[in-house]
Protein backbone atom coordinates (compact mmCIF):
# COMPACT_ATOMS: atom_id res chain seq x y z
CA UNK A 1 0.00 0.00 0.00
CA UNK A 2 1.23 3.45 -1.10
CA UNK A 3 1.45 5.88 1.84
CA UNK A 4 0.22 9.35 0.23
CA UNK A 5 3.30 12.15 0.13
CA UNK A 6 2.21 15.54 1.54
CA UNK A 7 3.22 17.59 -1.78
CA UNK A 8 3.16 20.24 -0.35
CA UNK A 9 5.01 18.96 2.88
CA UNK A 10 7.83 17.61 0.12
CA UNK A 11 8.25 20.64 -1.59
CA UNK A 12 9.31 23.28 1.48
CA UNK A 13 11.14 20.57 3.09
CA UNK A 14 14.38 21.84 1.77
CA UNK A 15 14.15 25.18 3.30
CA UNK A 16 14.00 24.21 6.86
CA UNK A 17 18.17 24.50 6.74
CA UNK A 18 17.95 28.05 4.80
CA UNK A 19 14.87 28.99 7.68
CA UNK A 20 17.37 28.04 10.58
CA UNK A 21 20.38 29.91 8.82
CA UNK A 22 18.59 32.78 8.27
CA UNK A 23 17.44 32.27 12.06
CA UNK A 24 21.26 31.84 13.32
CA UNK A 25 22.03 34.66 10.91
CA UNK A 26 19.12 37.01 12.93
CA UNK A 27 20.38 35.64 16.38
CA UNK A 28 24.01 36.39 15.85
CA UNK A 29 23.36 40.11 14.93
CA UNK A 30 20.64 40.56 17.51
CA UNK A 31 21.35 38.07 20.60
CA UNK A 32 17.97 36.11 21.68
CA UNK A 33 17.02 38.88 24.00
CA UNK A 34 13.97 40.02 21.43
CA UNK A 35 14.02 37.15 19.62
CA UNK A 36 10.09 36.28 18.23
CA UNK A 37 9.08 34.44 15.22
CA UNK A 38 7.32 37.07 13.63
CA UNK A 39 11.21 38.97 13.46
CA UNK A 40 12.99 36.10 12.53
CA UNK A 41 10.40 35.30 9.72
CA UNK A 42 10.76 38.55 8.73
CA UNK A 43 14.58 38.56 8.18
CA UNK A 44 14.16 34.85 7.03
CA UNK A 45 11.72 36.30 4.33
CA UNK A 46 9.21 33.84 4.94
CA UNK A 47 6.00 33.80 6.60
CA UNK A 48 5.17 33.68 9.87
CA UNK A 49 3.34 30.37 9.24
CA UNK A 50 6.28 29.15 7.27
CA UNK A 51 8.52 29.36 10.76
CA UNK A 52 5.79 27.52 12.55
CA UNK A 53 5.74 24.70 10.61
CA UNK A 54 9.49 23.92 10.44
CA UNK A 55 9.67 24.57 14.39
CA UNK A 56 6.87 24.66 15.63
CA UNK A 57 7.65 27.39 18.65
CA UNK A 58 10.14 29.91 19.62
CA UNK A 59 11.60 27.52 22.40
CA UNK A 60 12.18 24.90 19.47
CA UNK A 61 13.80 27.18 17.32
CA UNK A 62 15.68 28.91 19.72
CA UNK A 63 17.02 25.15 20.40
CA UNK A 64 18.13 24.44 17.27
CA UNK A 65 20.05 28.15 17.01
CA UNK A 66 21.79 27.13 20.49
CA UNK A 67 23.03 23.65 18.90
CA UNK A 68 24.13 24.86 15.57
CA UNK A 69 26.05 28.21 17.80
CA UNK A 70 27.15 25.77 20.51
CA UNK A 71 28.43 23.03 17.18
CA UNK A 72 30.37 25.97 14.99
CA UNK A 73 32.10 27.31 18.47
CA UNK A 74 33.22 24.26 19.82
CA UNK A 75 33.13 22.58 15.93
CA UNK A 76 36.18 19.36 16.45
CA UNK A 77 35.00 17.50 13.38
CA UNK A 78 37.51 19.44 10.88
CA UNK A 79 40.20 20.56 12.99
CA UNK A 80 44.20 19.07 12.16
CA UNK A 81 44.64 15.65 14.30
CA UNK A 82 48.49 17.50 15.32
CA UNK A 83 47.31 20.87 16.92
CA UNK A 84 43.13 20.60 17.30
CA UNK A 85 42.99 22.99 19.92
CA UNK A 86 45.14 25.84 18.67
CA UNK A 87 43.00 25.53 15.58
CA UNK A 88 40.01 25.73 17.25
CA UNK A 89 41.31 29.16 19.23
CA UNK A 90 42.80 30.29 15.88
CA UNK A 91 39.20 29.63 14.54
CA UNK A 92 37.24 31.55 17.45
CA UNK A 93 39.46 34.65 17.59
CA UNK A 94 38.84 35.11 13.95
CA UNK A 95 36.11 38.06 13.54
CA UNK A 96 33.69 35.07 12.14
CA UNK A 97 34.13 33.37 14.73
CA UNK A 98 33.51 35.81 17.61
CA UNK A 99 30.56 36.61 16.24
CA UNK A 100 29.45 33.11 17.49
CA UNK A 101 31.64 33.41 20.46
CA UNK A 102 29.77 36.18 21.57
CA UNK A 103 26.67 34.61 20.83
CA UNK A 104 27.97 31.38 22.42
CA UNK A 105 28.52 33.37 25.84
CA UNK A 106 25.23 35.35 26.04
CA UNK A 107 23.86 31.84 25.83
CA UNK A 108 24.99 30.24 28.30
CA UNK A 109 23.99 33.57 30.72
CA UNK A 110 20.61 32.34 28.97
CA UNK A 111 20.77 29.12 30.56
CA UNK A 112 21.74 30.34 34.00
CA UNK A 113 18.99 32.58 34.12
CA UNK A 114 17.01 29.20 33.69
CA UNK A 115 15.54 29.45 30.29
CA UNK A 116 14.12 26.22 30.00
CA UNK A 117 14.49 26.00 25.76
CA UNK A 118 17.63 27.58 25.87
CA UNK A 119 18.89 25.71 29.56
CA UNK A 120 18.12 21.97 27.98
CA UNK A 121 19.60 22.90 24.59
CA UNK A 122 22.87 24.54 26.50
CA UNK A 123 22.91 20.58 28.30
CA UNK A 124 22.61 18.69 25.59
CA UNK A 125 25.31 20.42 23.36
CA UNK A 126 27.43 20.61 26.10
CA UNK A 127 27.34 17.00 26.57
CA UNK A 128 27.71 16.29 23.00
CA UNK A 129 30.67 18.38 22.75
CA UNK A 130 32.14 17.02 26.18
CA UNK A 131 31.31 13.45 24.56
CA UNK A 132 33.34 14.50 21.82
CA UNK A 133 36.41 15.79 23.94
CA UNK A 134 36.82 13.12 26.18
CA UNK A 135 37.38 10.93 22.58
CA UNK A 136 39.67 12.76 21.66
CA UNK A 137 41.28 12.69 24.92
CA UNK A 138 40.92 9.11 25.34
CA UNK A 139 43.02 9.03 21.53
CA UNK A 140 45.80 11.38 23.40
CA UNK A 141 45.69 8.46 26.40
CA UNK A 142 43.98 9.66 28.55
CA UNK A 143 42.65 7.14 31.17
CA UNK A 144 38.44 6.48 29.98
CA UNK A 145 37.35 7.06 34.13
CA UNK A 146 39.64 10.53 33.92
CA UNK A 147 38.52 11.85 29.92
CA UNK A 148 34.66 13.28 30.84
CA UNK A 149 36.63 14.79 34.21
CA UNK A 150 39.14 16.39 31.92
CA UNK A 151 36.74 17.37 29.23
CA UNK A 152 34.91 19.07 31.36
CA UNK A 153 37.46 21.32 32.73
CA UNK A 154 38.98 21.79 28.98
CA UNK A 155 35.58 23.15 28.29
CA UNK A 156 35.37 25.51 30.83
CA UNK A 157 38.86 27.10 30.17
CA UNK A 158 37.64 27.53 26.56
CA UNK A 159 34.37 29.08 27.91
CA UNK A 160 36.49 31.36 30.37
CA UNK A 161 38.91 32.11 28.00
CA UNK A 162 36.33 33.01 25.15
CA UNK A 163 34.58 35.42 27.95
CA UNK A 164 37.42 37.19 29.13
CA UNK A 165 38.30 37.39 25.23
CA UNK A 166 35.23 39.31 24.51
CA UNK A 167 34.78 41.28 27.65
CA UNK A 168 38.85 41.91 29.30
CA UNK A 169 40.42 43.88 26.69
CA UNK A 170 43.75 42.32 26.87
CA UNK A 171 43.58 39.74 23.95
CA UNK A 172 47.76 39.49 24.48
CA UNK A 173 46.89 38.38 28.50
CA UNK A 174 44.04 36.53 27.08
CA UNK A 175 46.09 34.36 24.23
CA UNK A 176 48.58 33.68 26.91
CA UNK A 177 46.17 31.82 29.10
CA UNK A 178 45.06 29.78 26.05
CA UNK A 179 48.84 29.03 25.89
CA UNK A 180 49.35 28.37 29.49
CA UNK A 181 46.22 26.35 29.14
CA UNK A 182 47.50 23.77 26.39
CA UNK A 183 50.55 23.33 28.08
CA UNK A 184 49.07 21.82 31.19
CA UNK A 185 47.29 20.14 28.77
CA UNK A 186 50.23 18.72 27.23
CA UNK A 187 51.78 18.01 30.43
CA UNK A 188 48.64 16.03 31.28
CA UNK A 189 49.30 14.03 28.27
CA UNK A 190 52.73 13.49 28.65
CA UNK A 191 51.74 11.78 31.93
CA UNK A 192 48.97 9.56 30.45
CA UNK A 193 51.20 8.50 27.93
CA UNK A 194 54.29 7.54 30.10
CA UNK A 195 52.67 7.03 33.73
CA UNK A 196 55.34 6.39 36.80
Amino acid sequence: MNERVDGRKLRFQHRRGEVLAAATEHALEQGLDDLSLRKVAQTAGVSHATLVHHFATKDRLVAEIVDRVLAETLAVRDLPQDDPLRALWRRATTEEGRRYVRLFVAITGHAMYGDPAVTEAVAASMRQRTDLLAAGLIGYGCPEDQARPAATALLAGLRGLFADLLTGGDEARVHAAFEDLLTQLERRVAEWRNPG
